[in-house]
């Protein structure tokens, strides 16, 4: 069975305000579907200004649009394949609109006048937070980091949460102090709304914070979800906890002192609520180790648990015991929705380091609740354990509609176990692998999973300890892809495109061609080497990309300018998909899947 997202949504209402921003979408639109404007960009190439705008899940079936430069209506006929539009030898500074139009009447919503500008990105302005000094006298600066994105005022429109990560951060196998981890929020124009610092009983690397993004309580406007501590101060300058507790060893781990979950307002990080962090660290060495390393490995996610409004998903280790947590967030409170723990009574031994750096949510057996993907094993929506399959840790994941002509959604691993299968394929539903790549008796640490390629119907998979490229049917089909990271829709056809580092390239069978080579800027995470974020924020159904300028004064929005004909919804009003993107930036991040294949 394939999963397709509609073009237009027909729905009962279609309500829309001045500014394209949808009414009583609550009403109209499907759970997890962001009440969004239309997005409209206008970005600058050779041969003139490339508009592109949202299609809206509360859009009539049937919408087509009209372009106008001021008052002048640009297309002869109302554009109905694809939404976008090139203003040929247009200048820069145009300023443009879009209507919807319904069997050749105005519905009256234009979007809001974009200007065109100079570039094929644009950068928003970010202020770098000041340096310091660790108690043993290394001095750190700061970088801009991980990001996500959230309607955090209800415009319609997002902001950017941004994460900072001072230059003595550190893996948890490595001891040593760090900086404070900052995190701010950003309007697209360069506005700061707010900023938190962790403060120091929060150490700073990969796998200590991460950050939720998203409308907890349905008003509308995104919340922000993290772990904290004693210390912590919010954006609008309280503290949470004691304000001089310091618990770091002199090896630079905080392994003692409480933990708490917080839930900061999205417009001004003020903390609305916070509760003890469960489950607490107990005794450090039941996590695999004494020093510190296991203890603190953190997962986070969002799950529409009951199909009707979001939960928040936290989570601590997955190398030996994993303990998953969900949390609702409803009128003021924070309230422990249940616990999954591989150590209770109910679970066993079968259980016990399953779990990925990373994990995935998707309604895996269609019930309109979702589930929890935790590696080589997943929780379901009550919490109670799913599935296991024995295949243990890993260091990549990919959960979608990967094979279209087979019912359900699939997940690719890749593991690092030496005696594991090196990388699977498997039934989302059942953790029952469909095929598989041998052992290589090593540690396979990259993979990807996707449809690159239009010779082959459906995803191909590929990880970087094996060779070849593998079709649904686990046949290789040739040659491996240049990278093994990001995948993202960029061109004008069905195909995702490989994005690595600070680079877009375009699968071919004898070799990759580049399509974006991004200026002035840096990836993050070392080799892992991954953007701030990629998601569909701005224009059309295709993907941006946002990567910090090299001197972290600016964050660049990379939206491509490739005319298509393919029309499809915003996919962050795919639930899946806007799921996914509020977990990318969770340890090593992963880019998202929808819950459909567009290209069958």
């Amino acid at each position: 069975m394939r999963r397709k997202i509609l073009c237009g949504l027909s729905v009962a209402v279609f309500l829309l305000t001045a500014g394209g921003v949808p009414a009583a979408a609550s009403a109209a639109s499907p759970p997890g579907v962001d009440n969004l404007d239309r997005g409209l960009i206008s970005l600058r190439t050779t041969g003139g200004n490339f508009l592109s705008w949202r299609l809206l899940a509360t859009d009539p079936a049937g919408v087509a649009f009209n372009v106008y430069r001021g008052s002048t209506k640009l297309n002869s006929a109302p554009i109905t394949k694809g939404t976008n539009f090139t203003d040929t030898g247009a200048p820069v500074g145009a300023s443009y609109t879009v209507e919807p139009v319904l069997d050749g009447v105005s519905l009256k919503a234009a979007a809001a006048p974009t200007v065109a500008l100079a570039a094929a990105y644009q950068d928003v302005p970010i202020q770098i937070p000041a340096g310091g000094t660790t108690p043993d006298g290394v001095a750190y600066t700061y970088s801009a980091n991980d990001a996500s994105v959230g309607d955090l005022d209800g415009d319609g429109s997002y902001e950017i949460v941004l994460k900072w990560d001072p230059s003595n951060s550190k893996d948890n196998s490595q001891s040593g102090y760090t900086g404070p981890v900052i995190i701010d929020a950003y309007k697209l124009n360069g506005s700061r709304l707010w900023r938190l610092n962790l403060g120091k009983n929060i150490r700073a690397g990969a796998h200590y914070t991460q950050f939720q993004v998203f409308d907890y309580d349905g008003d509308g406007k995104a919340e922000v979800v993290m772990k904290t501590a004693d210390g912590t101060v919010d954006g609008t300058g309280v503290v949470i906890g004691s304000s001089t507790a310091d618990y770091r060893n002199s090896s630079g781990y905080v392994l003692s002192g409480p933990e708490y979950l917080t839930v900061f307002n999205g417009q001004t990080g003020k903390a609305m609520a916070t509760a003890d962090y469960v489950v607490p660290r107990g005794t450090v060495s039941s996590w695999g180790d004494s020093y510190g390393n296991r203890v603190d490995r953190f997962l986070a996610g969002t799950a529409y648990l009951n199909g009707s409004y979001p939960s928040i998903i936290m989570a601590r280790g997955y190398y030996t015991r994993s303990v998953i947590v969900a949390w609702d967030y409803r009128n003021g409170a924070l309230t422990r929705k249940w616990t999954f723990d591989s150590n209770s009574s109910t679970n066993g031994s079968a259980w016990t380091g399953q779990g990925n750096h990373q994990l995935s949510i998707a309604d895996v057996d269609s019930d309109g609740k979702d589930e929890i993907l935790y590696g080589a094993m997943a929780v379901d929506d009550n919490g109670a354990g799913l599935w296991v399959n024995g295949q243990g840790h890993g260091d990549a994941y990919h959960v979608g509609d990967l094979i279209p002509s087979r019912a359900g959604l699939e997940i690719f691993k890749v593991d690092e176990g030496t005696t594991k299968l090196a990388a699977w394929m498997a039934d989302a539903r059942t953790g029952a692998i469909i095929w598989s790549n041998a052992s290589c008796g090593c540690d396979n640490g990259r993979g990807v999973s996707d449809d690159i390629y239009a010779g082959s119907p459906g995803a191909e998979s590929w990880s970087s300890a094996v060779s070849g490229l593998f079709n649904t049917s686990g046949q290789n089909i040739g040659r491996k892809p240049s990278s093994t990271n990001f995948v993202i829709y960029w061109d004008g056809d069905a195909q995702r495109e490989l994005l690595d580092g600070t680079h877009i390239d375009k699968y071919g069978t004898s070799a990759d061609t580049r399509l974006l080579t991004a200026s002035d800027v840096h990836s993050n995470n070392g080799t892992k080497a991954t953007p701030s974020l990629q998601a569909d924020i701005l224009g059309d159904w295709r993907e941006e990309v946002i990567w910090p300028t090299t001197d972290n004064t600016r964050l660049r929005i990379y939206s491509t300018t490739d005319s298509t004909s393919i029309s499809h919804t915003s996919l962050m009003q795919d639930r899946m998909y806007r799921e996914a993107v509020a977990w990318q930036n969770t340890a090593y991040n992963q880019p998202p899947h929808p819950s459909f294949a567009i290209g069958g």
